[in-house]
């Protein structure tokens, strides 16, 4: 069978429960006299409440263009995204600033992290953007440090973190909100090895423990192979990795 061809694209076992699901997804880019250029052709994807999906694939191939497609930063040329029972792109686009607000989480290769403010007023930001009050925001944004295991450096600044700090004060950010879905594009892809290695154990253990769904662009295998699956993005589409 044709690894790119729809029939062999991943799927899940219907017994289990459907947070995401994707179906003939398609982005084109323009490119310099050549015509629109296809990224992501009739890709299709169901993605199971609490699971780390790791998705892997050449540079290039499209995988952080389908991460920003998943988690409402891009539209998508064709093809539908539903979380849950929502039509993701059937929404204006202040609609869709909420719903990256409330129900997505995301860790980006730099952290991103505001260098005027301390590590728990940075966890804190998505809930105030929210509107919570910020005495409310404040002990969760306490209690993440903890899962993560900086609640000792709260008060610190970002120039105050090393590398790996800063990564897993992001990821207390991206949890905030109590998303149903983080996704994480080259989360470890700054850090040296040692690191790295850590940085990958807290996120299995923050999903195991908290039932929290990850979808994770990687380029690291050894990140990948602790997922619970590793799909492959080639010639636009996803398939399972052998």
């Amino acid at each position: 069978m044709d690894p790119s061809s729809p029939e062999s694209e991943p799927s899940v076992a219907t017994a289990k429960e459907v947070i995401l699901s994707v179906s003939s997804l398609s982005k084109t880019y323009p490119s310099v006299g050549r015509g629109p250029l296809p990224v992501l052709e009739e890709l299709n994807l169901d993605v199971v409440k609490g699971e780390v999906l790791a998705i892997v694939g050449e540079s290039g191939s499209g995988k952080s263009t389908l991460l920003q497609i998943l988690g409402g930063l891009d539209r998508p040329d064709a093809g539908k995204v539903h979380m849950g029972e929502l039509d993701v792109f059937d929404q204006s686009d202040e609609q869709l600033s909420n719903f990256r607000n409330r129900m997505v989480g995301f860790v980006f290769q730099f952290h991103h992290l505001l260098p005027e403010f301390s590590a728990v007023e940075n966890v804190m930001m998505p809930a105030l953007v929210q509107g919570q009050r910020p005495s409310k925001a404040s002990v969760r944004a306490t209690e993440l440090l903890g899962q993560v295991g900086l609640v000792d450096r709260a008060e610190h600044r970002p120039g105050e973190l090393s590398g790996g700090e800063k990564q897993r004060v992001a990821i207390a950010r991206a949890l905030m909100n109590e998303p149903g879905l983080v996704l994480a594009d080259e989360p470890t892809g700054n850090l040296d090895e040692k690191t790295a290695d850590m940085l990958h154990d807290e996120v299995i253990r923050l999903s195991r423990e908290l039932g929290q769904t990850f979808v994770i662009v990687t380029h690291n295998m050894r990140f990948a192979a602790l997922a619970d699956r590793v799909l492959v993005l080639e010639h636009g589409r996803l398939r399972t990795q052998v």
